[in-house]
């Protein structure tokens, strides 16, 4: 199973939220400075952390903090290995 965490532009999407809006009216912080954490949670703050755990009742551990484009080529890597296992049983399948 492909393990799930969850970036905060994720967890902001699943509310329906635009980012404007959460930022100004749920995290009170400006759109801009949302949108650099949502490319990059490794800096974000520990109120705003707590605000995340608190909204989506998620664990620490179950949310990404780090470069967007991180998480993107753990997926694929994690993905593609997954490929290459199901290609090699195939193969072991036809020729038994």
């Amino acid at each position: 199973m492909i393990s799930k965490q969850w970036t905060i532009s994720e967890l902001r999407e699943r509310t329906g939220y635009s980012q404007a809006k959460f930022a100004k009216d749920i995290l009170h912080v400006s759109p801009k400075t949302l949108w650099l954490y949502e490319q990059d949670s490794s800096n974000l703050p520990d109120d705003l952390i707590k605000k995340y755990m608190y909204l989506f009742n998620i664990a620490y551990e179950d949310i990404f903090f780090g470069p967007k484009y991180e998480k993107i080529v753990l997926v694929r890597d994690e993905i593609q290995k997954r490929i290459e296992m199901l290609t090699n049983i195939q193969l072991l399948e036809q020729s038994s």
